[in-house]
């Protein structure tokens, strides 16, 4: 994470410096990253840039951070647990705004797909912990929607959550990283998921 230093800074400049950083995320893989471009890009000094962030990997983890913030912050309330909204509903609106987000926010999701590409962050612990902290996001949306009656108390929220987040991530984000699939495709394939849901196959 940054030092105390980075966060005493203007806000103008710690913007700057995560853009840069952004945009190097997007043109390299992790394994290529050239710290180099950032300091340049920043308009910083080299000695500056070591006083805010250890390493490469310092650098990245408060990268990742930065992306989730300014995500939770465009979802609003989609991610408040007292919001009243059914699970599902809640998660296919997830999705079609993180397709907004990503919209809005090409760069972004450029670097997001050279995170793909790296073979070192797919196999890092960061990668694991992130998905597990999404399932555990989603299981408490489950086990409210359980006690108010919406979801029957027999289904395993942290299976299902699991479920739903492994689809969304197989079919449709890498699906849409990859290969620049058209978004409301891949919002028909979450809304045929819902209704397999709601509804069963027999």
């Amino acid at each position: 994470m940054p030092s105390q230093t980075y966060y005493n800074l203007p806000k103008e400049k710690q913007e700057r410096i995560m853009q840069a950083t952004i945009h190097e995320m997007g043109t390299h893989t992790f394994e290529n990253l050239n710290i180099a471009n950032i300091i340049r890009a920043s308009k910083i000094s080299r000695g500056s840039f070591y006083q805010y962030f250890s390493d490469k990997y310092d650098l990245y983890t408060y990268f990742y951070q930065y992306i989730a913030q300014r995500k939770i912050e465009f979802f609003g309330d989609l991610f408040k647990i007292e919001h009243d909204i059914p699970f599902l509903e809640r998660f296919l609106q997830l999705y079609i705004s993180g397709f907004k987000f990503g919209t809005q926010n090409p760069e972004i999701v450029k670097a997001a797909k050279k995170v793909l590409d790296s073979d070192y962050l797919l196999a890092s612990n960061q990668m694991a912990d992130s998905m597990k902290q999404g399932v555990e996001i989603f299981a408490s949306f489950i086990k409210r929607d359980q006690e108010l009656g919406r979801i029957r108390k027999t289904i395993d929220p942290l299976l299902l959550a699991a479920f739903l987040l492994e689809f969304s991530n197989k079919m449709t984000l890498e699906e849409y990283f990859k290969y620049e699939a058209d978004p409301s495709i891949i919002e028909n394939k979450i809304r045929q998921l819902i209704e397999m849901l709601q509804k069963g196959i027999e």
